[in-house]
């Protein structure tokens, strides 16, 4: 009884893993927020709709800080480049390194928007501060040609 309870017990499992990997997808990558990278290249490329947070966690890692957008939505808020590193030291003698970075220092600021299910449904970029960049839904409507005004174009104005 024992041995056939052993090749149930297999037959179940395999079937379980079988299952379990057809309904897996393969999700896409996005680009990695770098300083070598230009906004527009990674704005174009990142894949909307199909990331979901602890997809973007994993690949980006811990955002700087998370926030509540003006539409409700949650952000995830990433910043690149322009950061200098400042050593402090502390009344006990202790010695601690922090990087200090500001608008206008080159820094490059990428914020995830996520949906109610937690899915990023667009990325927007500021480089000298609020409201001065561009969005992924934007730049990629551009690339296909269409839902954009005449004479709009790309770019930090």
């Amino acid at each position: 009884m024992k041995p056939v309870l052993n090749v149930l017990l297999t037959l179940t499992t395999i079937a379980a893993s079988v299952a379990l990997a057809g309904q897996t997808r393969q999700l896409s990558m996005p680009p990695s927020f770098a300083e070598k990278l230009e906004p527009e290249a990674v704005l174009s490329a990142y894949p909307l709709g199909v990331i979901p947070k602890q997809a973007a966690f994993s690949h980006h890692g811990k955002a700087l800080r998370t926030l509540i957008l003006p539409n409700g939505k949650e952000g995830w808020v990433y910043q690149v480049g322009g950061k200098q590193a400042q050593t402090y030291q502390h009344p006990t003698r202790e010695k601690h390194t922090v990087y200090e970075t500001g608008p206008g220092n080159g820094v490059r600021t990428y914020t995830l928007m996520f949906d109610d299910k937690g899915v990023v449904i667009d990325v927007l970029y500021n480089e000298k501060g609020r409201h001065d960049g561009l969005t992924a839904l934007q730049v990629q409507r551009k690339v296909r040609g269409d839902g954009t005004r005449k004479g709009e174009g790309l770019g930090v104005k």
